[in-house]
């Protein structure tokens, strides 16, 4: 599937919009704040049923409109049906009943079911954080891919989040003297069993990644960083109680080793009134040569080994689903022109690419002649004549 056709409805900046997308590259042009991100956004939205900038769905939608809406018309390269993903959000005074609604062809789905039917991969400044920002972001990054590749662990996602909400709830009314402990043990077991499986979700994902990003790097990187020994590895918060980590990482050892923690640091989590021990703990761990790559590599260095991570992402999506729409938001203002042209020459043998940039004239003639360039401006798009 490629996305022939984007319709926006009350979204974001946009009264009324429609992009046209090419099978390859198209390029979105204008100046900061007109809206370029928006467009990134409700593509993605489309396609994950979520926004990768915000939690409250409200906030998608046009100041002061009922509701708003995203749809995807998709269309397959082979010949065959192409499909209508549709995501309707309601505004913070929606009309009565209306609920957001996710539907493929008219009928309603689970967003955790989108992933089948399509994906994305995006790239956003904030990327250039992931491996210096805090562990929340590279928690992120794969739970991202997580959820796009494996209805099961989506629904563990969204399942493990209530869990640790209810469980530090009842951590905090217990330190308030409000509750007994008694109550934790349901909690310790539905964290112990979701947290194994998102935990083994994780290390599998953490091991298919780190198996390909060696050749990535090295296809991306200036000829000064190639043959960088480049290392992913997955800090979990479960210490000794999982001394059979080193024998193969077997899922089935993960739950009692949780039950083990959880026993072990009760007395603390009482004390703090929040859950010490789960995924929500854990971090991807980079290393160059060794070395933690946030205190240890160049900025330069960093890039290239975020860059080899989302082309690792985009193959690792499109092994086992359909192939993702790359979505890269002002890639080339974070990036120096080598390692910009690499990249995109890279994403465009890929499939189907979408990039906003503030000048197109950072692509270089040759391409810019082959490919759309989309003008934005005041909540409207408008094709442009192409380089002759």
């Amino acid at each position: 599937m490629r996305l022939a056709r984007l319709a926006l409805e009350q979204f974001r900046s946009y009264e009324s919009a429609e992009l046209h997308l090419d099978p390859g590259l198209t390029i979105v042009a204008g100046p900061n704040g007109a809206g370029k991100t928006n467009l990134l956004e409700a593509v993605f939205v489309g396609v994950t049923g979520r926004s990768p900038r915000t939690v409250a769905d409200h906030e998608l939608v046009r100041h002061g409109a009922p509701f708003g809406r995203v749809r995807l018309d998709l269309a397959d390269p082979a010949g065959g049906e192409g499909a209508r993903v549709e995501t309707v959000v309601p505004g913070i005074e929606p009309p009565a009943g209306l609920r957001k609604r996710v539907s493929v062809n008219g009928l309603a789905r689970r967003s955790g079911s989108l992933g089948e039917t399509v994906r994305a991969v995006l790239f956003r400044p904030e990327e250039m954080l992931l491996l210096v920002g805090s562990p929340s972001e590279r928690r992120r990054f794969l739970d991202a891919i997580l959820a796009q590749r494996d209805r099961r662990t989506a629904r563990d996602l969204v399942e493990l989040a209530r869990v640790l909400a209810q469980r530090n709830a009842l951590l905090r009314a217990i330190r308030r003297e409000e509750a007994t402990a008694d109550g934790l043990a349901f909690w310790d077991d539905q964290l112990a069993v979701i947290g194994a499986r998102v935990t083994a979700s994780r290390l599998a994902l953490v091991r298919e990644l780190g198996a390909r990003i060696g050749p990535l790097h090295d296809a991306v990187a200036p000829p000064d960083e190639l043959g960088d020994a480049v290392r992913l590895g997955y800090a979990d918060s479960l210490k000794d109680a999982w001394p059979e980590r080193d024998a193969g990482e077997d899922g089935s050892t993960l739950e009692p080793a949780f039950r083990r923690r959880l026993a072990a640091v009760r007395q603390k989590e009482l004390w703090n009134g929040v859950s010490l021990v789960g995924p929500q703990r854990d971090d991807l761990v980079v290393e160059l040569g060794g070395r933690d790559v946030a205190a240890h590599a160049s900025r330069g260095q960093q890039r290239t080994i975020i860059l080899a991570l989302k082309l690792a992402e985009t193959d690792l999506l499109g092994t086992d689903g359909p192939r993702p729409i790359v979505l890269l938001d002002d890639l080339f203002s974070e990036l120096d022109p080598e390692r910009s042209a690499r990249a995109l020459d890279l994403l465009a043998e890929r499939g189907q690419v979408l990039v906003t940039m503030a000048d197109p004239s950072a692509i270089p003639v040759a391409r810019r002649a082959r490919v759309p360039i989309w003008q934005v401006g005041d909540g409207r798009l408008s094709l442009t004549p192409r380089v002759a």
